[in-house]
């Protein structure tokens, strides 16, 4: 019975996290680093998703998202954006009746857009990729079908650039 009784506990909390809904949308304002080329640049990036709970503590989360132009990223007059989309299994651990940490694995599509100018000539690049990503969080219920959350995400784009983000948001449940 000693041994029974973390699980049964474990089971109490996760049951408290869930309600009674499976669904559940979401916006997360971050602040992304884009690295191209071995030079960096900051920006906001913003994000929407869905997650759908398979179960109290397992999910699967869908997002699209999008950076304002990041300028003067390896040289003068440069410009950097990206847009991509996320699918992820996103796994729960609870800490308490209020929150929990969380996890995600998946992958993303990235679309980053590089322009810089050569003379008078304004030069354009575009990057396509599909990567696996991982992210990172915590989210904090504040009220019965509004959470909060504050999230870590890295994805990996072509050859050795990357997003790093650090955001938070709020999740909506229906």
């Amino acid at each position: 019975m000693k041994r029974l009784l973390p699980l049964l506990l474990l089971g109490a909390t996760a049951s408290a996290q869930a309600t009674d809904t499976l669904h559940q949308i979401y916006i997360q304002p971050s602040l992304a680093n884009l690295k191209i080329d071995g030079s960096h640049g900051s920006a906001l990036m913003t994000q929407v998703g869905y997650n759908y709970h398979f179960a109290p503590m397992i999910a699967m989360d869908l997002s699209y998202y999008m950076t304002a132009s990041m300028n003067d990223i390896a040289m003068d007059n440069d410009k950097a954006s990206a847009t991509g989309a996320t699918i992820a299994a996103k796994m729960y651990f609870p800490m308490s009746y209020y929150g929990s940490f969380y996890g995600k694995f998946g992958l993303n599509r990235t679309n980053v857009e590089y322009q810089y100018k050569e003379g008078n000539q304004t030069l354009k690049q575009e990057a396509v990729s599909t990567k696996p990503y991982v992210a990172v969080g915590t989210v904090m219920k504040l009220f019965p079908s509004v959470t909060f959350n504050v999230e870590y995400q890295y994805m990996p784009l072509a050859s050795d650039d990357y997003i790093s983000s650090i955001g938070a948001g709020v999740n909506f449940m229906f």
